[in-house]
């Protein structure tokens, strides 16, 4: 059994949640979709923790610490990243840090399963629930994979059947209900995420991946303390701590 989580975006105290829940599971595997940087603050310390993860995958943000690329961030999104980069590079295992992240892989393929951070074809490609109305889009993405999917970057918990090229469904899945992946002609799974989730529940999300089942979790952590962190960093955005109340 597999545990998988992604976008952790610096919350150590959602991480540290997951992770204590996860030890009380009969998982020997943690897969990490990416994004552990940004927004919250403690990125440096979730990259640290990943490092005895057994597969990690390089997330949009992620990828923005090795290589900065304005042009394809806004103007705020770019001041924060360059201020994330300077947390790593002042940071006193600041190499090591680093070849961490260049560690990390696009993807992962096993058991007709694709992990990607977006879709196999861009890291920065959302799935949402309403592109189950988009066949289109849904089946380029399928195009690109054999069987299932697994995939975070959206933030939202979420299953997708293709039963047709003409007809996606959507299953807004249960915390600790057990989904058969394998049902349709193709499925995306959309695990939710660790640290900033944005389906209105403030809990952490993590999937359970048992050969063809997955079941999905959610974990109350302490985000008083991630969002009073936030506030005394004149560098990051109160923003970013204030909506994690909200799970938005």
């Amino acid at each position: 059994m597999d545990a998988i989580i992604t976008d952790i975006h610096g919350n150590l105290e959602a991480l540290n949640a997951v992770l204590g829940a996860i030890r009380e599971t009969a998982a020997t595997r943690i897969i990490c979709l990416g994004d552990l940087v940004c927004y919250g603050p403690d990125s440096t310390e979730c990259v640290r923790l990943s490092n005895s993860w057994d597969i990690v995958l390089l997330g949009d943000w992620d990828s923005a610490i090795l290589d900065h690329a304005p042009n394809k961030w806004s103007p705020t999104h770019n001041d924060h990243i360059k201020y994330i980069r300077s947390e790593f590079n002042d940071s006193d295992d600041a190499d090591q840090l680093i070849g961490i992240i260049r560690s990390f892989k696009n993807d992962h393929i096993e058991s007709s399963i694709h992990f990607a951070h977006g879709t196999p074809q861009d890291n920065r490609e959302w799935v949402f629930p309403e592109d189950s109305y988009d066949p289109k889009k849904l089946n380029r993405i399928a195009s690109r994979f054999n069987k299932v999917l697994v995939c975070g970057h959206a933030h939202i918990n979420g299953i997708y059947h293709q039963n047709s090229d003409e007809e996606w469904e959507f299953i807004e899945p249960e915390p600790g209900t057990r989904y058969n992946v394998r049902l349709a002609q193709k499925t995306i799974v959309t695990v939710g995420s660790v640290g900033q989730p944005r389906d209105n529940d403030s809990r952490a999300s993590f999937v359970l991946l048992d050969g063809n089942f997955a079941e999905f979790h959610r974990i109350a952590y302490d985000i008083e303390k991630t969002a009073s962190k936030i506030r005394a960093n004149p560098n990051i955005d109160n923003m970013y701590g204030e909506r994690l109340a909200h799970g938005r």
